[in-house]
């Protein structure tokens, strides 16, 4: 006989977080779909016989996602009617970063301003 326990966890309040941390959160919400990578289109050749684009050696668009995943580079084809959705992710993706460098950097000043 199986019980399942359901526990029920409660988010914790933005009471307890400092006002810089608060801000970071309320920007960092604006910043959704979020995703790490690039998107790039590349030309694939088919395996139909005759087709007269692989013989031209132009072959057929094709949509990657590259992104890295425990240290090595990982690719996956995108569908195009997704596409424009993961570009957004992916500038997010660059958006959040660069506020994670800004924050790094400011903690850095004040660091050195609490020194002196």
């Amino acid at each position: 006989m199986y019980n399942d326990i359901h526990t029920r966890m409660e988010a914790k309040s933005n009471l307890n977080l400092s006002a810089e941390q608060q801000a970071f959160l309320a920007e960092a919400a604006t910043l959704w779909p979020l995703a790490k990578g690039s998107l790039s289109e590349v030309r694939k050749s088919c395996t139909r016989k005759g087709c007269k684009a692989c013989a031209e050696g132009r072959g057929h668009p094709s949509l990657i996602y590259t992104y890295r995943e425990d240290g090595r580079l990982r690719c996956m084809h995108v569908r195009p009617s997704f596409a424009e959705e993961l570009r957004r992710a992916i500038a997010n993706g660059r958006q959040l970063e660069a506020l994670l460098v800004r924050l790094g950097r400011e903690a850095v000043n004040r660091s050195r301003e609490d020194s002196h």
